[in-house]
Order: structure tokens, then sequence, then C-alpha cells
């Protein structure tokens, strides 16, 4: 009697146990459409223009100009160096001064980015 008591019980949940491609969705739930891909566009910030006295930097929200004083610390790659170094296309991050959000409290440069090629 004990094999003819689990047998309807284990049937009913071969008929409701879903399928390896459905796994983790509800037994009548409608497919869910497939993921679109995205494409995430890359923008970085780089410099437009520099000076001994002035960086303007381009990033996604626009343009930006910090002044450049004795104070200001730049770096390439991670070492100390000056403004001269510094040229058009470095990708650039500006730290604002404390005091002076117009005026570069820190610059790291590194080399100019490279962009992905693009798929055919």
């Amino acid at each position: 009697m004990y094999p003819r008591v689990l047998i309807l019980p284990l049937l009913t949940m071969a008929l409701w146990m879903p399928s390896s491609s459905q796994a983790g969705t509800f037994p009548f739930a409608s497919p869910s459409p497939p993921m679109k891909a995205r494409v995430v566009a890359h923008h970085h910030t780089v410099i437009a223009e520099v000076s001994a006295d002035s960086i303007t930097v381009n990033d996604a929200a626009g343009t930006q100009t910090y002044k450049i004083t004795a104070n200001t610390e730049i770096t390439f790659k991670g070492d100390t160096t000056t403004a001269s170094q510094l040229q058009a296309g470095m990708r650039v991050q500006v730290t604002p001064d404390s005091v002076d959000p117009d005026t570069a409290g820190q610059i790291a440069a590194d080399d100019p980015p490279k962009d992905p090629k693009p798929r055919k």
C-alpha cells in the first residue's frame, strides 16, 4: 500500500516541474521576450587645450576650463610632471581645488583613449 500512496503525488509533481529551459519560472507564465543588447557609450574626459596657466577638458557633460597654479599637482601615469608635458587628446582626471572650484587642485593624465574597433 505504501508505494501506491506515493505514485499519485510523484506523478503530479513531475507534471508541474518546469523543463530546464523554463527553470525558475511559474509553470503557466508566458516566456519573457529576449533581452536586447545595450550599447554603452564610453565618454572619456580628455584634454581639449592646455597652457602653462590653464587646462580645458571635454567630457560627456561638456567643456570645463580650470586654472593651473603653482600648487596644482600634475601627474602623468603616476609620475610628477609639468603642464608643458600635457597634450590635447590625453585622458585626464581633474580634481578641483577645495577652496576655488575653478582652479585645478590635482591633474592626473594618461595616454589618449583607445576606443574599441566597431563591429561589422
